[in-house]
């Protein structure tokens, strides 16, 4: 009877050790593999301020508010006498409130029209002021005006990093009735004249009384010489 060989080359002992020392070192690999892979981790939480700015972001900031005008004239001289008109001087006061927070500059516009006029009226830039220019909450902006031929209205914007914001609501100087008295005093020519009851004219009125108290003795002593040569 013969005898088969069925022992192999990869069930000798020798083959049997190079397989599992080839599995171990592709088992290690596989795991370096897998610690070397980098595991991102989590993104830190923003602590960046934020500046004040309207919500949402990139809208334009708010109307301003709190707009008023007034108008101050200089009417009189150094001695209270009225001044013609070429002479007096006139300044609109706009003031409003600054908002908080905002850093930028504030756009002036007045519109002028001719009193009592339909016409629209015509806009135009009157100046800027800084938001640094605040004082107690509160900016100003002033101007000379001719309020005897123009009437005037204002209204304020913001502008910042080149991007406006609607305007405010309007602030207009009272408008002289069609009616009824002027709404400064009339020309008096000079400011030595003035109208009755004033300095001017008790000047006139002194000036006249002298004349008949200096006048009264004359005409006497006229009548005394022609009873004389009489």
């Amino acid at each position: 009877m013969a005898f088969v060989n069925v022992w192999s080359d990869s069930l000798r002992p020798g083959g049997l050790a190079g397989v599992l020392v080839g599995a171990v070192l592709a088992a290690a690999a596989a795991g370096v593999a897998r610690a070397e892979t980098p595991v991102p981790s989590p993104a830190p939480a923003s602590t960046a301020t934020v500046s004040p700015s309207p919500s949402p972001a990139g809208t334009p900031w708010p109307a301003p508010t709190g707009v008023t005008v007034r108008v101050e004239s200089v009417l009189l001289d150094a001695n209270n006498y009225p001044l013609p008109p070429d002479k007096q001087t006139h300044t609109a006061i706009v003031t409003w409130e600054l908002m908080s927070g905002y850093t930028g500059i504030y756009e002036v516009e007045h519109g002028t029209a001719a009193i009592r006029s339909s016409a629209p009226r015509k806009w135009q830039l009157a100046g800027t002021v800084d938001a640094n220019a605040a004082a107690g909450g509160t900016l100003r902006w002033e101007e000379p005006i001719q309020p005897l031929s123009l009437s005037y209205c204002y209204r304020v914007r913001t502008v910042i990093n080149g991007e406006t914001g609607p305007y405010s609501a309007e602030a207009c100087l009272p408008v002289p009735p069609a009616s009824g008295p002027p709404p400064l005093p009339p020309e008096v020519g000079n400011s030595a004249g003035a109208a009755p009851g004033t300095g001017g004219a008790a000047l006139a009125r002194a000036g006249f009384a002298v004349m008949v108290l200096a006048g009264g003795p004359l005409v006497a002593g006229w009548g005394a010489l022609r009873k004389r040569r009489c």
